[in-house]
């Protein structure tokens, strides 16, 4: 066995709802939790706001994976529905539609969500407890109308779902709509009715357990203090209601889902509930028999409570246990993350589609008898690979789509135990892929779509700088827009962090550089170097930058064909305003120069197979060492001998070597130069 830890699968079917919001943060937020499926119905609103507020739910916590959306019943099963917008507001979310910036555009639009599946909601849980068996978990937070069916369309697939957790019901307290009823069960008796006598394993959550857990307004206000974060914004907004109410709010949704996450929340009694569905004063009425000779011989008629199959109701509940989740998971996730990293790196991130074949399609040509073969590249997340392998403790600034090589990439980064927190998904624009053709000699084409990594803007910085401290290191290529560079550059100087530039790919005459920045930088003239292409604002605010020959070549217009000419580039880029300039030259190593003096790395001799990627292992180790405070010149020989090795393997991230190999790899070569 691999030990590995594995989340469970999980299906919220949900009304949002103040209480619902707080319960899908929680599961969101909660690593035991992967969120597969979200079915909305009609209840605390209408089924286009609830649908419209867990898209907008879904945009804000930007959960990876994003689960799939499908809406599912717009009315209960018999009669006319029942809302419940004077305790929630009209949009469901005490008003949160419309909140607006400065500028007045909107803070929570539902557009940035995802876009609702075209399917059946009961059909769509269906076919995920058919997927997943006991393995599943499905909590239930408003009317039980698509889970009824649900059990209609598959009964032997749903009762063979691990748990379903249901918040609904009163058997000993008091409803909340009328004397008897609570609200999901008043709005659908028929369909709560239904799913409890269905046979499936059902953990009750009533208002019985529910009421005896408050969020006062006190602790959220204190644990929000001075957080100006999208999601601490949004949970103070919600809880405002509660602002005036002393008695606080009462966790319906987010118990129910805090069940989900730790089954020993609650102690719960063995019971047979049925729901009163025709009564005139008693319809949504929780009814569960409790007589200590329940299933003694009858003399009588059949008791409808009695012949029901057995559910678990909670009746006591770890209060303060309760709380501490909601207070780390809910109010503690809007808080801005605190553990500093060494290398921060803002860049882009590709999933390489490579097929190699006997040889490379002419125009219009098709080449067939390809193998393919699917890979992690992009120059910022090879770089934050490196820097990982490398030892430091990485977090990765980028952009990448809500689709499914996003979700393999983050599944990726994850393994390699780089901090994704501050990578945020775009509804708008796919992740960025290569496609790459590379024939029997090795030579290649490669056509890449950059999606969205065209779209990393300044705004999208927060998360990653707040991991910046003043022994950070700060690494930015140009596969991602200048103007977000530049404003990565100059937080982090202002942090006190390095800041360190890989030009790479170094703008050409042609491009529009002022389109993409906001300093007014305009192309060099013909014949003047090339640095010019640069804004200078950001070379000012670059204390390292890392370039190889053709780099060097087109930044500075001298030609670097050898160790003494790349000694000449490193110092006309230092004269152009950077604080300190490396170039790399291959199997001949790599010259420095900085405040110092200068310097040159040999590189090791090594048969290479591949070479893509050895440059992105440079700069990676080249970072985790200034990181951890040594001096640029031991730094560069530690990268040239990680970049050496990582020419010996196939593959940009799969070659990059870990820091022993590269340590012996050192310490064979000082060796070997002898005293």
């Amino acid at each position: 066995m691999s030990g590995r830890f594995e989340p469970r699968p999980v299906v919220i079917d949900t009304d949002p709802g103040i209480d619902d919001a707080l319960a899908i943060m929680l599961a969101l937020r909660s690593y035991e939790l992967r969120v597969e499926l979200m079915t909305t119905v009609a209840g605390n609103v209408g089924l286009r706001a609830t649908t419209d507020n867990a898209r907008r739910l879904l945009a804000l916590l930007e959960p990876a994976p994003v689960p799939r959306l499908v809406p599912g019943a717009s009315r209960p099963l018999r009669g006319r529905l029942t809302t419940a917008a004077e305790v929630h507001g009209d949009d469901g979310l005490a008003g949160l539609s419309r909140v607006r910036d400065a500028r007045g555009c909107l803070l929570f639009p539902a557009s940035l969500g995802p876009l609702p599946a075209r399917e059946n909601a009961a059909d769509a849980i269906a076919a995920k407890a058919r997927e997943h068996g006991d393995a599943l978990t499905i909590v239930a937070l408003g009317p039980l109308t698509n889970l009824a069916r649900a059990i209609d369309a598959d009964a032997s697939a749903m009762r063979a779902v691990g748990r379903l957790i249901v918040m609904g019901g009163a058997i000993e307290a008091p409803g909340n709509v009328t004397a008897s009823a609570e609200f999901n069960f008043h709005v659908d008796p028929e369909a709560a009715d239904r799913v409890l006598t269905s046979g499936m394993r059902i953990t009750l959550v009533g208002l019985d357990v529910t009421h005896q857990v408050r969020l006062r307004w006190p602790v959220v206000r204190d644990a929000l203090r001075d957080n100006e974060s999208s999601l601490a914004r949004a949970i103070r907004h919600l809880m405002r209601p509660i602002d005036s109410n002393d008695g606080g709010l009462f966790l319906n949704d987010p118990l129910a889902m805090a069940l989900a996450v730790d089954a020993t929340l609650v102690r719960t009694r063995a019971l047979p509930v049925r729901v009163e569905t025709k009564g005139e004063h008693t319809r949504g009425m929780s009814i569960a028999d409790r007589r200590r000779n329940r299933g003694a011989p009858r003399t009588g008629a059949a008791d409808a409570a009695e012949d029901a199959p057995l559910v678990d109701v909670a009746f006591e509940v770890d209060t303060a246990r309760v709380l501490g989740l909601m207070a780390e998971r809910v109010l503690g996730a809007a808080r801005p993350e605190e553990r500093p990293a060494d290398v921060v790196v803002v860049g882009s991130a590709n999933t390489d589609l490579t097929v190699t074949a006997r040889s490379l399609p002419r125009p219009g040509e098709t080449v067939t008898e390809g193998a393919l073969h699917t890979g992690f590249g992009g120059k910022g997340a090879n770089q934050a690979v490196a820097a990982r392998r490398a030892g430091a403790e990485v977090a990765f600034v980028a952009r990448m789509g809500a689709d499914a090589h996003a979700e393999r990439y983050l599944e990726h980064l994850r393994a390699e135990g780089i901090d994704i927190g501050a990578i945020s998904r775009d509804r708008r624009a796919a992740s960025g892929v290569a496609l790459i053709a590379v024939d029997a000699a090795g030579h290649n084409q490669i056509a890449v779509a950059s999606g969205a990594n065209t779209r990393l803007r300044p705004a999208h910085l927060k998360a990653g700088l707040r991991r910046v401290r003043t022994n950070t290191v700060v690494v930015a290529q140009l596969e991602v827009p200048i103007d977000t560079v530049e404003a990565a550059f100059r937080a982090a100087r202002r942090a006190g962090a390095t800041t360190m530039l890989n030009p790479a790919p170094v703008p050409s005459s042609t491009d529009k550089v002022p389109s993409v920045t906001s300093t007014g930088a305009t192309a060099a003239p013909e014949g003047a170097p090339l640095v010019g292409l640069l804004p200078p604002t950001l070379v000012a605010v670059t204390d390292v930058v890392v370039v190889n020959q053709v780099e060097g070549e087109q930044l500075t217009g001298l030609s670097v064909s050898g160790v003494v000419h790349a000694r000449r580039a490193a110092a006309a880029l230092i004269e152009s305003g950077f604080g300190a300039a490396v170039v790399t030259l291959g199997d001949r190593g790599a010259v420095w120069t900085d405040a110092t003096g200068n310097g040159r790395t040999a590189a090791p001799r090594v048969k290479a197979i591949d070479t893509v990627g050895a440059g992105d292992t440079f700069v990676g180790y080249l970072a985790s060492g200034l990181a951890r405070g040594i001096a640029l010149g031991d730094s560069v020989a530690e990268a040239v001998h990680a970049a050496a090795l990582a020419v010996t393997r196939q593959g940009a991230q799969s070659g990059i070597p870990r820091r022993p190999e590269v340590a012996r790899s050192v310490s064979a070569a000082t060796r070997a130069s002898g005293p």
